[in-house]
């Protein structure tokens, strides 16, 4: 094996490393604003249930607790989106 050889296959390896760093650090990013994303839906549910589960408060009518629940629905699927579980 020439060095010219050697020199071109290491230039190849360490071309691919570069691209996978690169691609690793955009997966990265996207798992940090999935991250941010599932603590925004946690806060929300949690905000739902104490609104709903709170006895203190009077009962909510009927359609606050729709709108609640509605809440309540999509902040879990958006949950559920950035988790990747509706696959």
């Amino acid at each position: 094996m020439s060095h010219s050889h050697s020199l071109l296959e290491l230039a190849a390896q360490a071309e691919a490393l570069r691209n996978g760093l690169q691609q690793t650090a955009r997966d990265y990013e996207q798992f940090e604003f999935n991250v941010e994303g599932v603590h925004s839906c946690m806060a929300r549910i949690q905000k739902c249930i104490r609104m709903v589960g709170n006895d203190r408060q009077a009962a909510l009518a009927n359609r606050d607790k729709r709108k609640v629940m509605a809440e309540l629905e999509d902040a879990v699927t958006e949950m559920a989106e950035l988790l990747n579980l509706d696959h």
